[in-house]
């Protein structure tokens, strides 16, 4: 399986998952979008978890890694390279039919979600029909709008 490896909503890498006996072979490679560590995030629906640090190599970057198929008992959704941030984890998906292409998910004590929607200027804001319910704030250097999932209803 070849997929795609975004940062920021714009697509930067692939990475390929193989049956290896019981592990899954993980391979990846992106363009370095800045100095630092960057991270590997697979997105399993509404949970974005970190896969693995990348390390330089040849054109870039490059993650190399066996991971249990026990621990994975479904392929993530899609991969993200990014950075954890004030409780924050890179993340991107689809709620209620909509693509949030550039987000951001953090799990909540009681088990609740808040997202970090991070919309651009020229675009429509995802989930607009619940902007009453946004809080305008600030991740990592990048203006965002925080919405608890599952909103409240009306």
């Amino acid at each position: 399986m070849e997929s795609t490896i975004f940062y920021q909503g714009a697509e930067i890498g692939r990475a390929g998952i193989e049956p290896d006996g019981l592990y899954y072979r993980l391979s990846a490679s992106a363009a370095e979008p800045g100095h630092g560590v960057w991270r590997l995030w697979g997105c399993f629906g509404t949970d974005s978890r970190c896969l693995g640090v990348l390390f330089p190599g040849t054109g870039g970057l490059r993650l190399d890694r066996r991971v249990s198929r026990h621990g994975w008992p479904v392929l993530p959704d899609c991969f993200v390279l990014g950075r954890e941030a004030e409780g924050f984890r890179p993340w991107r998906g689809i709620l209620e039919g909509q693509e949030l292409p550039d987000a951001m998910i953090k799990t909540g004590g009681d088990g609740g979600l808040t997202l970090a929607i991070f919309a651009p200027p020229e675009g429509p804001v995802p989930f607009a029909e619940r902007v009453e319910q946004m809080k305008e704030s600030e991740i990592d250097g990048r203006d965002c709008l925080l919405l608890d999932w599952p909103p409240e209803t009306p």
